[in-house]
């Protein structure tokens, strides 16, 4: 089965191992509620645990399980049970503008920007940010970039995979 958001997620390399894996942080749908929807579907008891089946009924295939799920805030498609009442998007116009490709690293820079160019921020917060800047560059474990504490500095990465496991940012160097 081809989920479309899943087919659309960039594969990234790691450098050191040549392993492939798929992006999932970045979002490939989005759903704005002009579009409407198409249905209200009431799960029967063959479809309990099988949106791919309820996804075959309103669009001919399996395809847009991710977009029943992400549309009624489902993270478990296994977790629905007969009886529930599904909204069921409408996709056959805007099928295009709702799924798409994510730009790689997208999200880190769009973040770090707010903090990094000043130009839309207070004469007080720009000498300040100045103030950071330049103290951080005298010391040791200093930085560069003066960001909140939960946003990566321009280089670090936030995951590291590779040999079976996956090391979050609490086991990766956070500093110079």
């Amino acid at each position: 089965m081809n989920i479309r958001s899943l087919v659309l997620k960039n594969i990234l390399i790691d450098e050191n191992t040549s392993e492939e894996y798929l992006d999932l942080s970045a979002p490939s749908f989005e759903y704005n509620s002009g579009n409407g929807i198409k249905a209200i579907h009431y799960v029967t008891t063959d479809q309990a645990g099988r949106i791919d089946l309820v996804s075959n009924q309103y669009f001919g295939s399996g395809a847009n399980i991710d977009a029943i799920c992400i549309l009624n805030n489902i993270s478990n498609p296994f977790s629905v049970e007969e009886g529930d009442l599904l909204i069921i998007p409408n996709l056959t116009r805007n099928e295009d503008s709702v799924y798409f490709r994510p730009t790689l690293h997208a999200t880190p820079d769009i973040i770090q920007s707010q903090y990094i160019n000043t130009d839309r921020q207070s004469k007080k917060d720009q000498s300040r940010i100045e103030r950071l800047a330049a103290k951080g560059k005298d010391k040791r474990s200093g930085v560069s970039n003066p960001l909140p504490p939960n946003v990566l500095q321009p280089g670090q990465i936030s995951k590291k995979i590779g040999g079976g496991k996956i090391v979050l940012g609490a086991n990766l160097p956070t500093r110079k």
